[in-house]
């Protein structure tokens, strides 16, 4: 039997019934033998878990001073979220039960968030072409600071048009939409004008970055990325 009475049990259970989530969704354990009262995990994801438990004020050191009579014996009541309100792993002490079953369904709206949010997380992640094409202008771009010289200028420029005319080229047979050539060329326009303020460094990583991006997020197949992605290295290189 749990060391829970039922009502407080029926309370965290229905607390999990929260926003897209049901009561289904959780791993709900409440143990007769532990120190844990009780244990939520999202099955979908069992990084994500929340547990209630008693423990001594101060935590471990305030565990070893009540076992050896020089603190409190007195517990409190804690929560151990993951996702927190703010980061990964967040512990709470709370004066009563009630604030911390108020918790449950916090750490659930926290859940949702966190995944809502995650996909952004990927984006923000640099990817190892992406990485690799900027230590390659670290290597090969020996006075970063320099201004393009007007030849150099009409080189990209010609360079720049010679993508995008490639890109037209393959439009149908790699699923390139018109509307995301469009997207392109508008990165290329920006890359062209680029070239009178910036320095060699910070184009070739700015324009490069942009460039390595939209192609890998217009290419439908495996066979066009590819094909796009290597076409945007070599010219930066």
């Amino acid at each position: 039997m749990s060391k829970l009475r039922n009502s407080i049990i029926t309370q965290i259970l229905d607390s999990l019934e929260y926003g897209d989530f049901c009561l289904e969704d959780f791993d709900t354990q409440f143990p007769s033998d532990s120190t844990t009262l009780a244990q939520v995990t999202f099955k979908a994801l069992p990084k994500y878990n929340f547990i209630l438990d008693e423990t001594y004020a101060g935590g471990g050191i305030g565990s070893i001073l009540a076992a050896t009579g020089q603190g409190s014996e007195k517990k409190v009541i804690r929560t151990t979220e993951k996702p927190g309100e703010y980061k990964n792993n967040e512990s709470h002490i709370h004066d009563g039960i009630d604030l911390a079953i108020r918790r449950v369904s916090e750490w659930v709206g926290n859940i949702r968030e966190d995944l809502v949010n995650s996909r952004t997380m990927v984006r923000s992640t640099i990817d190892s072409l992406t990485e690799e094409f900027q230590k390659s202008i670290d290597e090969n771009i020996s006075n970063q600071e320099a201004f393009f010289d007007e030849s150099e200028k009409d080189d990209l420029k010609t360079k720049l048009d010679d993508l995008q005319a490639r890109v037209t080229e393959l439009e149908s047979k790699l699923g390139v939409s018109s509307e995301d050539s469009k997207k392109l060329q508008s990165v290329i326009d920006k890359g062209k004008s680029d070239l009178k303020f910036y320095p060699k460094g910070v184009w070739y990583k700015t324009t490069g970055t942009k460039l390595l991006k939209i192609m890998k997020e217009i290419m439908k197949s495996k066979e066009g990325r590819e094909i796009l992605t290597n076409m945007a290295k070599k010219f930066l290189q």
